[in-house]
């Protein structure tokens, strides 16, 4: 069973990724349970999907037992450390969308490097890429949520062949499949960075 936390903002194609998890459990005849949650998502506000891989009863991932916390934003990541454990595998984009009330109240945005001293403690394997800038270099800046699961599919941690995910990839985002595979490609190669 693997537990996967996906967290963002709206736009950012969370849905989708969750929905590419989901297709790629399938081609890889896994059982596996989805959920969403976007509130005010359509403005800028958080995003939060489970991919729960496996024998599952629900969706919800209980408070410290996500596998893997995939975060599209950078304050988003600080915000789903209540579901990891020093297990946990956190893949982190360093992406930044600024929410309105820290812009209007003058409030201080975290930078990337005390974003991983905060996280440092609470997980041993930590992975932040520059996920928007590596969707631009394949030819597709609207895929950054592809690059971040390619990274997701680079860790190993969901047990599901990368040929798969490349197979999913081509279901839900059947359009600009060979810059998409880039996308995923070399978000995957990020991703095996974290072992090692």
């Amino acid at each position: 069973m693997v537990d996967i936390y996906l967290v963002g903002v709206g736009g950012q194609g969370i849905i989708t990724a969750s929905r590419i998890i989901g297709e790629a459990a399938i081609l890889a005849w896994k059982e596996v349970v989805l959920s969403e949650t976007h509130g005010m998502a359509q403005r800028g506000g958080s995003v939060v999907c489970t991919a729960r891989i496996g024998n599952v009863s629900g969706p919800l991932i209980s408070d410290g037992m996500a596998d893997v916390i995939l975060s599209f934003e950078l304050l988003e990541t600080l915000r789903a450390t209540c579901k990891a454990s020093k297990s946990t595998i956190v893949v982190a984009s360093t992406e930044t969308w600024i929410p309105l009330s820290v812009s209007t109240q003058k409030m201080k945005y975290p930078s990337v490097d005390e974003v991983r001293a905060q996280l440092e403690p609470i997980s041993d394997r930590i992975l932040l890429i520059d996920s928007r800038r590596i969707a631009e270099d394949a030819g597709v800046p609207i895929s950054s949520n592809v690059v971040m699961v390619g990274a997701l599919a680079g860790t190993g941690a969901t047990g599901i062949d990368k040929s798969a995910f490349e197979g999913a990839i081509e279901r839900v985002i059947p359009r600009k499949i060979e810059e998409n595979r880039r996308a995923f490609a070399d978000g995957y190669r990020e991703g095996e960075k974290i072992l090692g």
